[in-house]
């Protein structure tokens, strides 16, 4: 192989080995954007966009974020349990393990774990720089309860 890449004039060093990310920051999210026991761990590497968050998430059965908006794109990948996801509008939807979601910037949005399941997610939100979202009110138990009907 590295004969070949001598061929076609091309350097070792552009090739990297595998990078890990690393742990940085992790805690409670606060009940003020919050219902219930919601826990994060934001996540790095040396190779991480520089203007990009990448947090993962863990919400215990019944907690859910409050209705919030994005100011840039938002990719959202269930990686445990079964969450409920909602836009503004629109009717709750079932989020389950290897499910991912884009949210577009503006979209009006929450989501949470279900009332009997936890539901952890790894969200990345790009072009950090443009400001973080805005946190609007609690979901209500009745909107929560809905799923389904």
């Amino acid at each position: 192989m590295l004969d070949y890449l001598k061929k076609i004039n091309l350097k070792k060093s552009i090739f990297m080995s595998t990078l890990y990310t690393s742990v940085v920051e992790e805690g409670k999210i606060p009940n003020t954007y919050m219902t219930g026991n919601v826990s994060y761990k934001k996540q790095t590497s040396n190779i991480h966009p520089d203007n990009t968050v990448i947090k993962e998430v863990s919400f215990e059965p019944g907690s859910r974020c409050n209705w919030h908006i994005n100011p840039t794109l938002q990719l959202f990948i269930a990686t445990d349990g079964i969450g409920y996801f909602q836009e503004k509008g629109n009717a709750i939807r079932l989020l389950h393990k290897d499910e991912v979601v884009t949210i577009l910037p503006g979209v009006e949005h929450w989501y949470g774990a279900t009332p009997f399941s936890r539901f952890s997610h790894i969200s990345i939100i790009t072009e950090i720089d443009k400001g973080t979202g805005i946190w609007l009110q609690s979901v209500t138990d009745d909107e929560y309860n809905s799923f389904g009907r």
